[in-house]
């Protein structure tokens, strides 16, 4: 029962790192801010977690645009 446990939070980690590499790629900035991006992004609804998966997608592909990642490190 605890493998189970260990898998999941195994993934969500691994979710959360992936993602902050994907806006650190994508946006050109370091992974702080990528890390308050990404806060930003789960706080507000619009990116969500799968943990099935292991998995962290946006509402919508323009999330994902260089402009977009940098504006949102400026708030």
């Amino acid at each position: 029962m605890q493998s189970s446990f260990d898998d999941t939070a195994r993934r969500a980690a691994s979710a959360h790192a992936n993602f902050v590499e994907v806006l650190a790629e994508l946006g050109d900035i370091d992974e702080a801010a990528a890390h308050k991006v990404k806060n930003l992004y789960l706080r507000h609804r619009l990116a969500k977690l799968d943990i099935g998966i292991g998995r962290i997608s946006v509402k919508h592909g323009a999330l994902l645009d260089r402009d977009v990642i940098r504006r949102a490190v400026a708030m």
